[in-house]
């Protein structure tokens, strides 16, 4: 797992580890790496050249990684083979109270009056692309606060000595219902069940913005073909248990296949 304890894709993978654990009868250990846009974990994961440690990772630790760093401890196309898709997380831009803005639009307007005042921190990878996208395209200069602990990161946001956070939204939640941040804009495809009147950043005015936070569970080097497909079997079965996948619409799933 090459992100922080409590996260997102941290507590979707422990979900998934307890349903394989049933069905092969056997502990599924999750092992946080965390660190450098998870390329921390995916190094390590590359480096344990070993037939029983899988990575749950992102499916942007195949695509934007390698456009944003020169040197990787991992090749994707090497050494992550794609096994299943697990979960769809739901990206969000929120804002500590302290700023005065209801949309994107407010926040880019009092970004560019305030040049270089304004901090902000951001989920690993894809979160962090699509703000930091945003920033460059609209010619923003804000402060970026790195965080190795999500739960430090939270607890900053929510006492707003980080006034803008990009992450997923299970980040959000804690300070959103405390009253002390707000949401402005949804990332994913479309509007979010649970925030009906957020608008998505197409919706927003910033179509560039829009992403998908898939994420799934990937094999080693020369994995062998009938034990790929059979995980990949066991985690559709336990994502069926679940009840349902948010994949809007099926875009998710179809891109994933797409990339294996």
């Amino acid at each position: 797992m090459p992100f922080a304890a409590g996260s997102a894709n941290d507590v979707s993978a422990r979900l998934y580890a307890d349903g394989l654990a049933r069905r092969w009868a056997k502990p599924v250990i999750i092992e946080n790496k965390p660190g450098a846009d998870a390329i921390v974990g995916g190094g390590a994961f590359a480096n344990a050249k070993d037939d029983h440690t899988l990575l749950y990772g992102t499916a942007s630790m195949v695509t934007v990684s390698p456009l944003l760093q020169e040197v990787l401890p991992f090749d994707p196309s090497r050494d992550m083979v794609p096994i299943a898709s697990t979960a769809s997380s739901i990206l969000v831009i929120a804002v500590h109270n302290q700023l005065p803005v209801r949309s994107l639009q407010e926040l880019a307007q009092l970004a560019r009056s305030k040049p270089g005042e304004l901090s902000w921190s951001s989920g690993p990878s894809l979160p962090h692309f699509v703000f930091a996208a945003f920033l460059t395209r609209n010619a923003l200069r804000q402060v970026y606060i790195p965080y190795r602990d999500a739960t430090t990161q939270q607890t900053d946001f929510g006492e707003g000595r980080v006034q803008i956070l990009s992450h997923a939204l299970l980040a959000v939640r804690g300070p959103v219902a405390a009253g002390k941040a707000r949401i402005l804009a949804v990332a994913s495809p479309g509007r979010a069940p649970g925030l009906p009147d957020v608008p998505t950043v197409v919706e927003a005015g910033f179509p560039e913005m829009e992403i998908e936070g898939l994420t799934g569970l990937f094999g080693w080097r020369d994995m062998p073909p009938a034990l790929r497909d059979r995980i990949s079997a066991d985690v559709r079965r336990c994502r069926r248990s679940f009840g349902s996948f948010p994949d809007r619409g099926g875009r998710a799933t179809r891109a994933w296949q797409h990339a294996q």
